[in-house]
């Protein structure tokens, strides 16, 4: 994923608009489905600190990233209805059946392996001179310290909760979110049918 055209293409200056428009519209819906995510690991949290601090991710997606997206949308004339492509639908509906039947380490294994890898090309990224003010912005929003204490706390989360016998399990879902987050980051590029 760190090598992916999307990341590189930022970092170049040269992401298409059509491709960043298309990427908005798919990312704004999966907030959607990672608050529900997130509202599975609150339910399965071992403890009440635990719980407490889901509940602050929570209320972050619901009060800051979702009018995040509503204003860009709005100001980029774009709709929050369009259809998802298969690549999109195969990410929000695998990291929502993992969250429906998935234990808390799993749910925060998965959101550990999305989290981690956006902090990491996006601390890279921001370091770039990007003209699009939105694209700019989205860019410094995942590189900023609020979205790494969370990356970081889901690490933790993972270190302090698994145990060695989990180790091939978690390995298997950090690996097949990487796969549908590079999915999903195709999907941009197709043109909507």
């Amino acid at each position: 994923m760190l090598s992916h055209r999307f990341v590189t293409q930022i970092e170049a200056d040269a992401l298409p608009r059509d491709v960043f428009d298309r990427y908005l519209v798919y990312e704004g819906a999966f907030v959607d489905t990672a608050i529900a995510i997130f509202a599975f690991a609150v339910a399965r949290a071992p403890d009440i600190a635990t719980r407490r601090h889901l509940i602050g991710v929570l209320a972050a997606l619901a009060d800051e990233q979702v009018p995040y997206f509503e204003t860009r949308l709005a100001a980029r004339g774009l709709s929050a209805d369009a259809a998802l492509p298969p690549q999109a639908a195969a990410f929000r509906d695998g990291m929502l059946r993992l969250a429906e039947e998935g234990s808390f380490l799993e749910i925060v294994t998965a959101m550990f392996a999305a989290e981690w890898m956006y902090w990491n090309w996006c601390v890279r990224a921001a370091g770039a001179p990007i003209a699009d003010p939105d694209l700019r912005a989205w860019v410094a929003l995942h590189a900023e310290e609020t979205f790494a204490a969370q990356a970081r706390w889901l690490k933790d989360a993972v270190d302090r909760y698994g145990r060695e016998a989990d180790l091939d399990r978690l390995t298997d879902i950090f690996a097949r979110v990487t796969e549908l987050e590079i999915a999903f980051h195709h999907a941009p590029y197709e043109e909507p049918a």
